[in-house]
């Protein structure tokens, strides 16, 4: 009885501490995994971002948030076994999303994440180094000349229709007023206008003086008049060549000497932090990117300028040659 007592009370002990190691087994599998870090900045110092709001969350959507403290830290407990995204929030910094993490139950994961400071106006052009101030000038520069020269090309346009002043032109050729020719001409404005009205002054003028006039004479004074409208119409375009020629010439520059810094940093000190090798790097190419950003706007614009004013170079000599042509058959027959 004694050996039959001693062995159930053997089993009992056995069972009972069967029971606690499934209890606290159950527990540990009930309890998750723990997520935590520290959150710094992207500088060379790292400063640790107090306050950032840390969102977990996982494919089913459950959400676990967690806030960091004075010293960037930030810790989440219970988090069920699953995989699971971290996204990071904090006024005045870069957002962050999509940062995986697997949590095991009764694991420790420790997340450590960066957050870059949004830049204000100043900071985002400190960036830029010397070159800032080439390409402020270049793009102000643009700025101007292309309002001057739309200006400049919008008020030089006829008041009226090109078809409509060259018929109205010829009518009044055909009647032989060139007086009311000139008067049209007035009306119209621009530089077809104005060249034609010197050429017919010039004819206007040959009789008066009851003399004979060339197709040459005219012709000359056609011409005289274009070399005033012409040089007014291409003015400050070689600015805008210029500019889009040398800004991202000035972008590379800045780039280049950006590129020589960070190899620098890399052979003094190794490569250290990829990720703030990489942001040193695209802050070099910023300026690049702002020489294409003058440019190419400017580019646009000298393009189409040029395209104007050799219209209207190609429209002058044309409709000058025809009415000369009329002018010298009318005088002829009568």
């Amino acid at each position: 009885m004694t050996r039959l007592s001693l062995m159930l009370m053997l089993v009992a002990c056995l069972a009972m501490f069967s029971g606690i190691a499934i209890a606290q087994d159950a527990d540990v599998a009930t309890s998750g995994g723990t997520v935590r870090g520290d959150i710094v900045d992207t500088t060379t110092a790292q400063n640790p971002i107090p306050d950032v709001r840390v969102l977990i969350v996982n494919a089913a959507g459950a959400e676990f948030e967690a806030t960091t403290d004075a010293g960037g830290t930030y810790e989440r407990s219970g988090i069920p076994a699953g995989r699971y995204l971290i996204s990071i929030y904090r006024e005045g910094y870069g957002d962050r999303t999509g940062k995986p993490v697997t949590v095991v139950n009764g694991g420790d994961h420790f997340v450590p994440l960066k957050m870059t400071k949004k830049d204000n106006i100043v900071t985002f052009f400190q960036k830029f180094g010397f070159v800032f101030w080439p390409l402020a000038l270049c793009s102000i520069t643009a700025m101007t000349f292309i309002i001057e020269r739309l200006f400049t090309f919008v008020r030089s346009r006829s008041r009226i229709g090109t078809e409509q002043f060259i018929a109205s032109i010829t009518d009044s050729l055909r009647k032989e007023n060139i007086m009311e020719a000139v008067s049209i001409c007035e009306e119209a404005g621009g530089p077809l206008a104005n060249v034609l009205k010197a050429g017919l002054l010039r004819y206007s003028q040959a009789q008066i003086e009851e003399r004979e006039v060339s197709k040459e004479e005219i012709q000359e004074a056609i011409e005289e008049a274009s070399l005033l409208e012409i040089p007014e119409l291409e003015r400050n375009l070689p600015v805008l060549g210029t500019v889009a020629v040398v800004s991202p010439l000035f972008g590379l520059l800045g780039t280049v000497t950006g590129m020589i810094s960070a190899f620098t940093t890399i052979a003094l000190e190794g490569t250290g932090d990829p990720q703030q090798l990489a942001g040193g790097i695209s802050q070099a190419l910023l300026t690049t990117a702002a020489g294409l950003t003058v440019a190419i706007p400017c580019l646009i614009f000298f393009q189409l300028f040029d395209s104007w004013v050799n219209r209207h170079m190609v429209e002058i000599s044309q409709v000058s040659t025809e009415i000369v042509n009329q002018l010298i058959v009318g005088d002829a027959t009568a």
